[in-house]
Protein backbone atom coordinates (compact mmCIF):
# COMPACT_ATOMS: atom_id res chain seq x y z
CA UNK A 1 0.00 0.00 0.00
CA UNK A 2 2.71 2.48 1.03
CA UNK A 3 4.93 1.51 -1.90
CA UNK A 4 2.06 1.84 -4.34
CA UNK A 5 1.13 5.23 -2.89
CA UNK A 6 4.71 6.37 -3.45
CA UNK A 7 4.71 5.14 -7.04
CA UNK A 8 1.38 6.81 -7.76
CA UNK A 9 2.59 10.08 -6.25
CA UNK A 10 5.75 10.04 -8.35
CA UNK A 11 3.90 9.29 -11.57
CA UNK A 12 4.52 12.22 -13.86
CA UNK A 13 7.12 13.65 -11.45
CA UNK A 14 9.90 11.08 -11.57
CA UNK A 15 11.88 13.39 -13.82
CA UNK A 16 11.31 16.38 -11.54
CA UNK A 17 12.50 14.49 -8.47
CA UNK A 18 15.54 13.09 -10.26
CA UNK A 19 16.45 16.54 -11.60
CA UNK A 20 15.98 17.97 -8.11
CA UNK A 21 18.33 15.37 -6.65
CA UNK A 22 20.84 16.12 -9.41
CA UNK A 23 20.50 19.85 -8.73
CA UNK A 24 21.16 19.25 -5.04
CA UNK A 25 24.29 17.23 -5.86
CA UNK A 26 25.44 19.89 -8.34
CA UNK A 27 25.00 22.69 -5.79
CA UNK A 28 27.04 20.76 -3.24
CA UNK A 29 29.77 20.07 -5.80
CA UNK A 30 29.93 23.71 -6.91
CA UNK A 31 30.11 25.03 -3.35
CA UNK A 32 32.79 22.51 -2.44
CA UNK A 33 34.72 23.50 -5.55
CA UNK A 34 34.46 27.21 -4.72
CA UNK A 35 35.62 26.60 -1.15
CA UNK A 36 38.55 24.58 -2.47
CA UNK A 37 39.46 27.20 -5.08
CA UNK A 38 39.44 29.98 -2.49
CA UNK A 39 41.69 27.90 -0.28
CA UNK A 40 39.34 28.20 2.68
CA UNK A 41 39.88 24.59 3.66
CA UNK A 42 43.56 25.22 4.28
CA UNK A 43 46.10 22.45 4.53
CA UNK A 44 45.18 21.04 7.93
CA UNK A 45 42.78 18.14 8.32
CA UNK A 46 41.03 19.80 11.26
CA UNK A 47 40.34 22.96 9.26
CA UNK A 48 39.04 20.94 6.32
CA UNK A 49 36.79 18.90 8.61
CA UNK A 50 35.40 22.07 10.18
CA UNK A 51 34.58 23.64 6.81
CA UNK A 52 32.90 20.42 5.63
CA UNK A 53 30.91 20.23 8.86
CA UNK A 54 29.70 23.82 8.46
CA UNK A 55 28.72 23.30 4.83
CA UNK A 56 26.90 20.07 5.60
CA UNK A 57 25.00 21.41 8.60
CA UNK A 58 24.29 24.95 7.46
CA UNK A 59 23.54 24.51 3.75
CA UNK A 60 23.48 20.96 2.42
CA UNK A 61 21.12 19.51 5.04
CA UNK A 62 18.44 21.99 3.96
CA UNK A 63 18.54 20.67 0.40
CA UNK A 64 18.00 17.12 1.63
CA UNK A 65 15.06 18.15 3.79
CA UNK A 66 13.70 20.12 0.85
CA UNK A 67 13.60 16.90 -1.17
CA UNK A 68 11.73 15.17 1.67
CA UNK A 69 9.11 17.92 1.73
CA UNK A 70 8.78 17.78 -2.05
CA UNK A 71 7.98 14.07 -1.79
CA UNK A 72 5.40 14.81 0.91
CA UNK A 73 3.72 17.37 -1.34
CA UNK A 74 3.61 14.85 -4.18
CA UNK A 75 1.99 12.25 -1.93
CA UNK A 76 -0.66 14.87 -1.16
CA UNK A 77 -1.26 15.50 -4.83
CA UNK A 78 0.53 18.85 -4.96
CA UNK A 79 2.81 19.45 -7.93
CA UNK A 80 6.44 20.41 -7.38
CA UNK A 81 9.33 21.83 -9.37
CA UNK A 82 13.10 21.81 -9.03
CA UNK A 83 13.18 25.18 -7.24
CA UNK A 84 11.35 23.57 -4.31
CA UNK A 85 14.65 22.13 -3.08
CA UNK A 86 15.16 25.59 -1.54
CA UNK A 87 11.94 25.39 0.51
CA UNK A 88 13.75 25.02 3.81
CA UNK A 89 15.66 28.27 3.36
CA UNK A 90 12.41 30.10 4.06
CA UNK A 91 13.01 32.12 7.24
CA UNK A 92 9.89 30.58 8.80
CA UNK A 93 11.21 27.04 8.35
CA UNK A 94 14.99 27.23 8.46
CA UNK A 95 15.58 27.84 12.21
CA UNK A 96 13.50 24.83 13.27
CA UNK A 97 15.09 22.53 10.71
CA UNK A 98 18.55 23.83 11.51
CA UNK A 99 18.06 22.92 15.17
CA UNK A 100 16.52 19.58 14.28
CA UNK A 101 19.45 18.69 12.04
CA UNK A 102 22.09 19.68 14.61
CA UNK A 103 20.36 17.58 17.24
CA UNK A 104 20.25 14.66 14.81
CA UNK A 105 23.99 14.97 14.17
CA UNK A 106 24.73 15.14 17.90
CA UNK A 107 22.56 12.12 18.72
CA UNK A 108 24.23 10.03 16.01
CA UNK A 109 27.71 10.99 17.21
CA UNK A 110 26.69 10.12 20.75
CA UNK A 111 25.25 6.79 19.61
CA UNK A 112 28.52 5.93 17.88
CA UNK A 113 30.51 6.78 21.00
CA UNK A 114 28.25 4.76 23.28
CA UNK A 115 28.39 1.67 21.08
CA UNK A 116 31.95 1.64 19.72
CA UNK A 117 34.13 3.49 22.22
CA UNK A 118 33.73 1.04 25.16
CA UNK A 119 34.55 -1.86 22.86
CA UNK A 120 37.77 -0.33 21.54
CA UNK A 121 38.81 0.80 25.01
CA UNK A 122 38.30 -2.69 26.45
CA UNK A 123 40.02 -4.30 23.46
CA UNK A 124 43.06 -2.09 23.93
CA UNK A 125 43.09 -2.79 27.67
CA UNK A 126 42.88 -6.56 27.11
CA UNK A 127 45.70 -6.48 24.58
CA UNK A 128 47.81 -4.47 27.02
CA UNK A 129 47.20 -7.06 29.76
CA UNK A 130 48.04 -9.85 27.34
CA UNK A 131 51.28 -8.11 26.44
CA UNK A 132 52.27 -7.62 30.09
CA UNK A 133 51.35 -11.13 31.20
CA UNK A 134 53.12 -12.82 28.29
CA UNK A 135 56.21 -10.60 28.35
CA UNK A 136 58.33 -13.13 30.24
CA UNK A 137 57.40 -15.84 27.76
CA UNK A 138 58.57 -13.91 24.72
CA UNK A 139 56.49 -12.65 21.83
CA UNK A 140 54.64 -15.52 20.21
CA UNK A 141 51.32 -16.11 18.57
CA UNK A 142 49.22 -18.35 20.78
CA UNK A 143 45.67 -19.56 21.01
CA UNK A 144 44.60 -16.86 23.46
CA UNK A 145 45.61 -14.15 20.98
CA UNK A 146 43.64 -15.90 18.25
CA UNK A 147 40.63 -16.20 20.55
CA UNK A 148 40.86 -12.50 21.36
CA UNK A 149 40.93 -11.65 17.66
CA UNK A 150 37.87 -13.78 16.97
CA UNK A 151 36.06 -12.31 19.98
CA UNK A 152 36.91 -8.81 18.77
CA UNK A 153 35.55 -9.48 15.28
CA UNK A 154 32.34 -11.00 16.65
CA UNK A 155 31.80 -8.11 19.05
CA UNK A 156 32.57 -5.64 16.25
CA UNK A 157 29.94 -7.21 13.99
CA UNK A 158 27.40 -7.11 16.83
CA UNK A 159 28.29 -3.47 17.53
CA UNK A 160 27.86 -2.54 13.87
CA UNK A 161 24.47 -4.26 13.73
CA UNK A 162 23.38 -2.49 16.92
CA UNK A 163 24.56 0.83 15.53
CA UNK A 164 22.71 0.29 12.26
CA UNK A 165 19.52 -0.65 14.07
CA UNK A 166 19.50 2.24 16.53
CA UNK A 167 20.65 4.74 13.91
CA UNK A 168 17.74 3.63 11.72
CA UNK A 169 15.33 4.16 14.61
CA UNK A 170 16.79 7.62 15.21
CA UNK A 171 16.57 8.36 11.50
CA UNK A 172 12.90 7.37 11.51
CA UNK A 173 12.12 9.64 14.45
CA UNK A 174 13.85 12.62 12.89
CA UNK A 175 12.32 11.93 9.48
CA UNK A 176 8.81 12.01 10.93
CA UNK A 177 9.75 15.11 12.94
CA UNK A 178 10.71 16.80 9.66
CA UNK A 179 7.23 16.23 8.27
CA UNK A 180 5.59 17.26 11.54
CA UNK A 181 7.58 20.47 11.61
CA UNK A 182 6.32 21.27 8.12
CA UNK A 183 2.71 20.49 9.02
CA UNK A 184 2.86 22.22 12.40
CA UNK A 185 5.42 25.06 12.17
CA UNK A 186 4.62 26.26 15.69
CA UNK A 187 5.78 22.99 17.24
CA UNK A 188 8.83 23.25 19.45
CA UNK A 189 11.75 20.99 18.68
CA UNK A 190 11.22 18.51 21.50
CA UNK A 191 7.48 18.44 20.87
CA UNK A 192 7.99 17.33 17.29
CA UNK A 193 10.45 14.63 18.37
CA UNK A 194 8.16 13.32 21.11
CA UNK A 195 5.22 13.21 18.72
CA UNK A 196 7.37 11.51 16.09
CA UNK A 197 8.33 8.78 18.58
CA UNK A 198 4.68 8.31 19.60
CA UNK A 199 3.78 7.80 15.96
CA UNK A 200 6.69 5.52 15.12
CA UNK A 201 6.75 3.29 18.20
CA UNK A 202 3.67 1.15 17.38
CA UNK A 203 4.90 0.49 13.83
CA UNK A 204 8.65 0.46 14.43
CA UNK A 205 9.27 -2.97 12.92
CA UNK A 206 7.14 -2.14 9.91
CA UNK A 207 9.28 0.95 9.38
CA UNK A 208 12.52 -1.05 9.72
CA UNK A 209 11.27 -3.62 7.23
CA UNK A 210 10.24 -0.85 4.85
CA UNK A 211 13.74 0.62 4.96
CA UNK A 212 15.31 -2.80 4.38
CA UNK A 213 13.07 -3.29 1.36
CA UNK A 214 14.61 -0.18 -0.21
CA UNK A 215 18.02 -1.87 -0.35
CA UNK A 216 16.88 -3.82 -3.40
CA UNK A 217 16.08 -0.59 -5.23
CA UNK A 218 19.54 0.79 -4.53
CA UNK A 219 21.17 -2.44 -5.70
CA UNK A 220 19.18 -2.21 -8.93
CA UNK A 221 20.23 1.42 -9.18
CA UNK A 222 23.88 0.43 -8.97
CA UNK A 223 23.40 -2.21 -11.61
CA UNK A 224 21.72 0.34 -13.89
CA UNK A 225 25.03 2.06 -14.62
CA UNK A 226 24.92 3.76 -11.18
CA UNK A 227 22.64 6.51 -12.52
CA UNK A 228 19.70 4.39 -11.41
CA UNK A 229 20.59 5.43 -7.86
CA UNK A 230 18.89 8.74 -8.61
CA UNK A 231 15.58 6.98 -9.27
CA UNK A 232 16.08 4.79 -6.21
CA UNK A 233 16.57 7.92 -4.11
CA UNK A 234 13.45 9.51 -5.54
CA UNK A 235 11.48 6.37 -4.71
CA UNK A 236 12.91 6.29 -1.17
CA UNK A 237 11.80 9.88 -0.58
CA UNK A 238 8.34 8.96 -1.84
CA UNK A 239 8.10 5.85 0.35
CA UNK A 240 9.06 7.75 3.51
CA UNK A 241 6.54 10.48 2.77
CA UNK A 242 3.81 7.92 2.06
CA UNK A 243 4.66 6.13 5.31
CA UNK A 244 4.17 9.36 7.25
CA UNK A 245 0.86 10.08 5.54
CA UNK A 246 -0.35 6.58 6.37
CA UNK A 247 0.60 7.10 10.02
CA UNK A 248 -1.33 10.36 10.14
CA UNK A 249 -4.42 8.64 8.79
CA UNK A 250 -4.15 5.61 11.06
CA UNK A 251 -3.29 7.40 14.30
CA UNK A 252 -5.03 10.16 16.18
CA UNK A 253 -2.91 13.27 15.76
CA UNK A 254 -2.93 14.84 19.20
CA UNK A 255 -0.09 17.30 19.46
CA UNK A 256 0.91 17.80 23.07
Amino acid sequence: MIRQTAKNALRGFWGTMVLSILASIAIQSVLNSIIGTLGLRGSGNSNQTLIDFILENVVFFALTIGLSIMALLLVRGVGVNVSNIFLVFDKRLYPAYFGLNLLNVFVNYLLGLLIFLPQFVMTGFNQYLELVLSFNHGFSTDRSLLNQSIAFMVSLVISVLLFLFFSQVISGIFQIAIYLQYDYPDLRLMQSLKQAWRMLRPVLWQYIWLQLSLIGWFILGLLALVIGILWANAYAYGVNAAFYEALKEDQAMTIA
